[in-house]
């Protein structure tokens, strides 16, 4: 048995990150996971490449926009936007895919007057 080196070692280990990450995401896919309709906050990050420390900026922005009670899709995108840059590179439809799910899954008190099947994700 034969030592390894560092660099190898670097290497299995993302290569065993992507396997992990992929696997995750065959799982969600196969409980229903798409880009628009996500099943889960932190999949949907772990797809589109969000860390976990975007993650919580997320979710701490939608948890102060919902002093307001009631926002438009785009002065949310826009707040979203200052905080996370690269949420401004994604479609329309995933954005809202992003929104929905944070929104159910944290029941964040905020409606977003022109998001698509608002009724759907939450009941407030």
């Amino acid at each position: 048995m034969g030592t390894i080196n560092s660099n190898e070692y670097a290497f299995f280990e993302v290569e065993n990150q992507m396997l992990l990450k992929a696997s995750i995401i065959d799982l969600a896919t196969l409980m229903g996971h798409t880009a628009t309709e996500p099943i889960s906050s932190h999949i949907f990050c772990l797809e589109f490449g969000f860390t976990q420390e975007e993650h919580d900026q997320i979710l701490l922005r939608l948890n102060l926009l919902s002093d307001k009670k009631e926002l438009s899709l785009e002065e949310v995108r826009k707040q979203l936007e200052q905080v996370i840059p690269k949420t401004s590179e994604l479609s329309k439809d995933i954005f809202n895919g992003m929104l929905k799910i944070f929104l159910k899954q944290f029941d964040i008190p905020l409606k977003i007057s022109d998001l698509e099947c608002w009724e759907e994700t939450n009941d407030f």
